[in-house]
């Protein structure tokens, strides 16, 4: 369990169906995939004033990562507590995979194989013993967009983002979608041919070029001369913001593929903007154009009718804001009587 009363907090037992948070001044924030676990100490405007980071162990059961978000808070709790920093009013969770929020479960993840609908808000809950806030990362990543951003986020909007999987979330209007068991957006899944790829035996998708694991295999594939074979999708997309053509050559291949697959979504849709997220918006110059070009061809608009493209401005910290999205955007949506 948490040490939050060995650090003198007298904790009242909650309700965990619907947690009751008028408002908070700090949060606790979690960004979880197979990686690695990010946890942040913040605040509502996105302020954030400790992180701490740790990779997910080879056991990545339920129960284990569980163990490990519990001393990994304990740890970083113990430097805020140092400061005379209050303790959270809150825990906000990104997560990857297949959140279904009615139910507060963890449906699938493509970084946590074995879980199947594990009960992570209720469980997170009991722990912590404060209201939970959770969100799939491509949706906690459209929040925080339109929460710590300038942008205008006004109609439909949609977001893409790329680890492990090319997900995309969407909105109307400042109203997120989300469909039924946290399935919607998994749009990595899209065929790309209709022929078996022989090296794997099956169809490829999308997520076999734009997610960043798709985007390393597919450097050592085409360029083996010039990569190590543990070169991952964030390196290659790293050497491209660094001037590398090799790398630049593979970001705009993946751009074009991206547009050219975009066009019926497009015109289902009609989005009035697509936001890339990071890593692909450290490289906006090298993505951005051969996107729009594609996404142009394929779906035949042009002008105003085509969405506007754009890159999370948020590079590095985009993480971070993640992790805080879910719990900032409760407190907003109660604030404003919604």
């Amino acid at each position: 369990m948490h040490s939050f009363i060995a650090s003198g907090y007298n904790p009242t037992i909650m309700p965990l169906s619907e947690p009751v948070l008028a408002s908070a001044n700090s949060i606790l924030g979690l960004n979880l995939d197979g990686e690695r676990l990010l946890i942040v100490y913040g605040s509502p405007s996105g302020m954030v004033q400790e992180k701490f980071s740790v990779s997910i162990p080879a056991s990545k059961s339920f129960p284990a990562i569980l163990e490990l978000i519990t001393a990994s808070a304990d740890r970083l709790l113990m430097i805020t507590q140092a400061q005379h920093l209050p303790l959270p009013d809150c825990v906000s969770v990104s997560v990857t995979g297949s959140y279904d929020p009615l139910s507060g479960s963890l449906e699938s993840s493509p970084d946590f194989p074995e879980w199947k609908s594990e009960p992570l808000k209720s469980q997170l809950g009991l722990r912590f013993n404060l209201p939970v806030f959770v969100e799939q990362r491509p949706v906690a990543g459209l929040v925080a967009e339109m929460l710590f951003s300038s942008g205008d986020f006004g109609g439909t909007q949609m977001y893409l983002g790329f680890h492990p999987t090319l997900r995309a979330s969407f909105s109307l209007n400042g109203s997120i979608y989300q469909g039924p068991g946290g399935s919607a957006g998994d749009i990595g899944k899209i065929y790309t041919c209709d022929t078996p790829d022989p090296r794997l035996n099956r169809l490829l998708t999308l997520n076999d070029y734009l997610s960043l694991n798709g985007l390393a295999s597919e450097a050592l594939r085409t360029q083996p001369s010039h990569w190590d074979l543990n070169t991952t999708g964030s390196q290659v997309v790293q050497a491209a913001a660094e001037g590398d053509p090799y790398a630049i050559e593979l970001v705009e291949q993946a751009a074009k593929m991206l547009g050219e697959n975009l066009a019926p979504l497009i015109h289902l849709l009609r989005p009035k903007q697509i936001t890339i997220a990071y890593p692909f918006s450290l490289v906006a110059g090298d993505f951005l154009p051969p996107l729009r070009s594609a996404a142009a061809a394929a779906s035949g608009l042009g002008g105003l009718e085509l969405p506007q493209f754009r890159t999370s401005q948020f590079g590095h910290r985009q993480p971070e804001l993640e992790a805080l999205a879910p719990s900032v955007s409760a407190l907003r949506l109660r604030a404003s009587g919604r």
